[in-house]
């Protein structure tokens, strides 16, 4: 049974999330940071979670020479997360996934744009408490558009 946070239960568990990502579709390697906050507790798992985390992808420059372009990407997510009930760490969850993509260079200059989406996660955190290991798995839609492959340590 979820229980939910009132005047008896425990102070919040506030955690700080450190992560690296791959972006599939950009098939560029990722790094970030985040918070992540209780948001109905369970006696039994997690119970359901919110995550706001901020990704920096290192992208390839698109061409080389004098036409060289410098591509930076990054996402800004917020989401939710429940912990199926004994699966010992299986979660899924959906958030809102902002994304900023531009390009400088000779011939660009800030070109790209934002775009907002909606993400669909399924994950495994491993173990409990401080320095928990996790990995997910987040389908953007819209956004950015692709699946983006987590892991990370949870403090």
């Amino acid at each position: 049974m979820l229980a939910p946070l009132g005047a008896g239960a425990q102070a919040p568990r506030l955690s700080i999330i450190t992560q690296a990502s791959y972006a599939t579709d950009f098939e560029a390697f990722g790094v970030g940071a985040g918070l992540g906050f209780p948001i109905q507790e369970s006696k039994v798992g997690d119970g359901i979670r919110g995550q706001a985390t901020f990704d920096w992808f290192f992208l390839d420059k698109v061409v080389s020479g004098p036409l060289a372009t410098k591509p930076t990407y990054w996402e800004f997510n917020i989401n939710g997360t429940y912990e199926l009930p004994k699966t010992h760490g299986v979660y899924v969850g959906t958030g809102l996934n902002y994304t900023n993509y531009t390009v400088d260079g000779a011939l660009y200059t800030n070109a790209g744009g934002t775009e907002l989406g909606l993400n669909a996660i399924a994950g495994l955190k491993l173990g409990r408490g401080h320095g928990a290991p996790f990995a997910q798995a987040r389908y953007e839609l819209g956004g950015g558009k692709q699946l983006v492959l987590t892991g990370g340590i949870e403090f």
